[in-house]
């Protein structure tokens, strides 16, 4: 038996005291040496640290992975079989609470045990050898080593909670304590506010029922708002102006980031607490990374690991690999590939011939390959264990550079996030690891997340605590924010009656089932008696006045809150000039309300104007913009003012779209068309290579639908293309041939014709393939000699020379052309040629430019403009403002 000397401390011991407490410290003054405030860890750190235990812990994601590998390598039929074999991941996680909840009460695996589950688990237990320690564990090596000392680590424990309130392992530590000679006492609670106040009045009925006297004084306030932001705001005001001396704001949830932008605006220092979230920053890039890993290729993965901030791929190359993807969402394909062969010239450009930068470059754009191009793993049969601990060293690797060049704690956390991962999968003990266990362990290892890194305390006369229960002393006043409904304290015990008699026989007793409960409802009430001269509850949000949102203190208080309590309405403050909240008084001064801007359809060009125009390269879309809306087509195409977006992958029509005009340029190549059936064969032929390489997103199960119609569509429009083609004796000159030309002197036009043909006099025949799912509009255009892009593109292609035209609706597999000009299709009598419609788009550009040029330019969508729209237009086109870009400009659509 071993003698050690005490190490003199005296502790305060609250169960909720493990984020900060109020007071922070056991000591007079404003600090002390030798007397913290701790909570469950806290305490078990200590006596390990004193008595030579502990070691680096094990993230709780490992134990579980651990503990699955034992439960799959047992033989034999146990309670959890069926349940292991469905969700294995939520089992082990289950049997692994109940486990360590067993050996916080003092169960030994190794006796004998008769109830059937608790015999289960104990045969789980005693061959999970392996098992990282959990803190049940750390608890049981702790008493284990006091049986071999006699002298306590401290000198007293002042309890918060007292003893009958303590789950059983820490009960256990706290007896033994006591039997080691440490001074055991229980921090006394008792009205704090004096007997003549509403609060001191609630206090006195919270301890012996005497019903307080009605009539509120102020000292008790509970403050709702159904605007959550309001009430943050109020409350920064009420800091500001209070004289209150020692506060303690009790953060419930341990979140304080909107109150801390009320605080600021009041010009108040930070609270500073953020409640953890799985969806800051880098610590999604692990996730990222295993879901681009899987087949079939996810582009939006990619694409989201593309644009990620810090991303792994370098901003001048993720920026040209997004842009591809944008377009043609896959792997593979010639954009891609060239993609790649701009992104390596650029880098050996900018190593400037040095021989170190050359070397590596190399390094550099396989490091990014690797990230861009990871081999898919099938997700049913999983993915090689080897793979998934490369992504995982990856990740880690790419944090810690992070981190070391920006120290942001959030790139240590995500490192230290992908380690644990690392040690699960590989103690799973799989050759293969299946895509749904893989997203389990990463979902367990990233539990709550990371607190904001922004959300830093700042020097204030105020403490905060995240629990009402660390107020454990007396304060001057304490401030209750979100004060709403919380199930904190309704946990159930797994332990049937029979199994918890047999625990009791074996000395080990589980806990009271109300335990729990008793000791969250203690912790809610203490942080009420421990203040002097008021409490503010501060709530906000829909519904949280109401019975469902209010907290479950506010249903204990009610009959005392009925009598004492002044109640106020946050919203009173957006009425009034002055408004009184907790015995302080806030001044609100009424801001000056300013009409919006009317929609207006005239506008003044700004100085440069002119000669930003004479720049403008037109095209056949920026023509159709331009005999919609001249301000859509001002802003667009000259001023080249962008709305903000994001990056993302285009929908299912669209990728159809693509995939069709990528065929066909393979399809139709120069020369006679192929015959139907050929092309329909080629089609087929090279329809899955193109998928993958320019829609890979129709490979989704959500896409089956898509792909389906894909494979039977495509194949018979490419064959009824070339049955137009040979039905009308046209050869293919080019498909997508980039076009330009200059009209009327200052009319620059560019363009990129799908198809043109020849027929057998050598006059073209412009083919514009369209992928639409109804043929109405391109039917009206062609009937009322507003088809824009048809003649557009014939008067580039053939000048004075004549041409012919026509849309062929791909998906309809129809030729829709004018009537009368002796081709085979779908004839359309029309208003005019497409000639003609080219005069008329000259004569309209003429008209319109001439305007601009004039100072004035008109927003064609706006009530009114039609007595200032330009008589002579011989061209218009529908204007749609529901879906444009700049309709909250010109005010049509009020901002959202």
């Amino acid at each position: 038996m071993v003698a050690e000397k005490g190490l003199q401390m005296d502790v305060v011991f609250g169960l909720w005291a493990y984020g900060g407490a109020s007071p922070d410290h056991g000591g007079e003054g404003r600090g002390a040496l030798g007397q913290p405030v701790v909570g469950p860890a806290g305490l078990i750190d200590i006596l390990e640290t004193s008595w030579g235990l502990g070691g680096p812990r094990s993230a709780q994601v490992v134990r579980i992975a651990s503990f699955q590998a034992t439960l799959e390598g047992l033989y034999g039929d146990f309670f959890w079989s069926r349940s292991l074999a469905m969700d294995p991941w939520a089992t082990a996680r289950t049997l692994l609470g109940w486990r360590d909840e067993l050996i916080g009460l003092g169960w030994l695996a190794e006796m004998p045990w008769t109830a059937g589950r608790l015999a289960d688990l104990s045969k789980a237990s005693v061959a999970a050898t392996d098992l990282p320690p959990g803190l049940s564990d750390r608890i049981a090596a702790v008493l284990a080593a006091s049986s071999s000392v006699v002298a306590p680590p401290l000198a007293s424990i002042r309890l918060v909670d007292g003893v009958e309130l303590l789950p059983s392992p820490l009960r256990r530590i706290v007896e033994r304590l006591r039997t080691l000679g440490c001074v055991v006492e229980n921090v006394p609670t008792s009205p704090a506010a004096p007997s003549g106040t509403s609060l001191g009045q609630l206090q006195r009925w919270m301890c012996d029922g005497t019903v307080p006297a009605s009539g509120a004084d102020g000292t008790v306030t509970i403050a709702t708002s159904a605007s959550e932001p309001l009430a943050a705001e109020i409350l920064g005001q009420w800091f500001a102006g209070t004289d209150a001396g020692d506060v303690a704001l009790v953060a419930q949830d341990g979140d304080t980031d909107l109150l801390d932008h009320g605080l600021i605006r009041a010009g108040q220092p930070r609270a500073g607490r953020s409640r953890p979230s799985i969806h800051r920053g880098s610590l999604q890039l692990l996730l990222l990374a295993f879901k681009g890993s899987w087949a079939p290729f996810d582009p939006q993965a990619l694409m989201e690991l593309l644009i990620f901030p810090g991303s792994p791929v370098a901003p001048r190359a993720a920026g040209r690999l997004a842009s591809v993807l944008e377009q043609a969402p896959g792997r593979g394909g010639a954009d891609w590939t060239e993609a790649w062969e701009i992104i390596g010239e650029a880098e050996r450009q900018r190593s400037d011939g040095n021989a170190g930068e050359l070397a590596r470059v190399a390094t550099r754009l396989e490091r990014w390959r690797a990230w861009s191009e990871p081999d898919l793993a099938d997700g049913d049969a999983g993915m090689p264990v080897a793979q998934a601990l490369g992504i995982c060293d990856r990740v880690t690797t790419w944090a810690v550079r992070r981190f070391a060049a920006t120290n942001d704690p959030l790139y240590a956390s995500t490192s230290i996030l992908a380690g644990e991962v690392r040690t699960a999968l590989a103690s799973l003990g799989r050759d293969r690891l299946p895509r749904l266990l893989i997203e389990r362990v990463i979902d367990q290892a990233l539990d709550l997340g990371h607190p904001n890194p922004a959300s830093q305390a700042e020097a204030a006369r105020w403490r905060s605590v995240p629990h009402p229960g660390a107020v454990w002393a007396p304060r001057d006043a304490v401030v209750w924010w979100n004060f709403v409904t919380t199930r904190e304290g309704s946990a159930r015990s797994p332990w049937t009656e029979a199994e918890r008699q047999e625990l009791l026989t074996a000395g080990c007793p589980a806990d009271d089932v109300t335990i729990a409960a008793r000791a969250a409802s203690a912790a809610w009430e203490r942080a009420v008696l421990n203040a002097r001269e008021r409490i503010l509850f501060v709530s906000g949000g829909h519904g949280c006045a109401s019975d469902d949102g209010i907290h479950p203190m506010a249903h204990r208080l009610r009959p005392a809150l009925d009598r004492v309590a002044t109640t106020v309405s946050i919203e009173t403050a957006l009425r009034e000039p002055e408004f009184a909240l907790g015995g302080t008084t806030i001044g609100r001064r009424a801001i000056a309300s300013r009409a919006l801007p009317e929609a207006r359809f005239a506008w003044t060009v700004p100085a440069g104007f002119a000669s930003r125009l004479s720049e403008v390269t037109e095209s056949a879309s920026s023509l159709e913009n331009l005999f919609s809306c001249q301000l859509m087509w001002a802003l667009q195409h000259v001023g080249r003012v962008r709305p903000g977006r994001v990056r993302s992958i285009p929908d299912a029509n669209r990728l159809l779209g693509n995939l069709a005009h990528a065929i066909a340029r393979e399809v139709f190549v120069p020369g006679h068309p192929p015959v139907p059936a050929e092309a329909e064969r080629r089609t087929t032929e090279l329809l899955e290579k193109s998928i993958d390489q320019i829609a890979a997103p129709l490979r989704h199960p959500e896409f089956a639908e898509e792909l389906n119609f894909a494979r039977r569509r495509l194949p018979a429009a490419m064959s009824a293309l070339a049955g137009c083609l040979v039905e009308n004796g046209l050869t293919v000159e080019a498909t997508e041939q980039q076009v330009s030309g200059t009209f009327e002197t200052l009319l620059a036009m560019r363009g990129a014709v799908d198809l043109v043909a020849r027929d057998p006099a050598g006059d073209a025949v412009i083919i514009d393939l369209k992928w639409t799912r109804s043929d109405r509009s391109r039917v009206e255009e062609v009937s009322s000699g507003r088809a824009v892009q048809l003649a557009t593109y014939g008067a580039m292609v053939s000048g004075d020379r004549p041409y012919r035209a026509g849309y062929f609706l791909l998906n309809q597999r129809q030729f829709l052309t004018l009537a009368g000009n002796g081709l085979v299709g779908r004839q359309i009598e029309g208003a005019r040629t497409f000639p003609e419609t080219w005069a008329a788009i000259v004569e309209g550009w003429r008209t319109w430019r001439t305007g601009a040029a004039g100072g004035t330019i008109l927003a064609t969508g706006v009530e009114g403009v039609e007595d200032r729209t330009p008589a002579e237009l011989g061209i218009k086109r529908d204007v749609h403002c529901e879906r444009c870009d700049y309709a909250t400009l010109c005010r049509v659509r009020g901002l959202a």
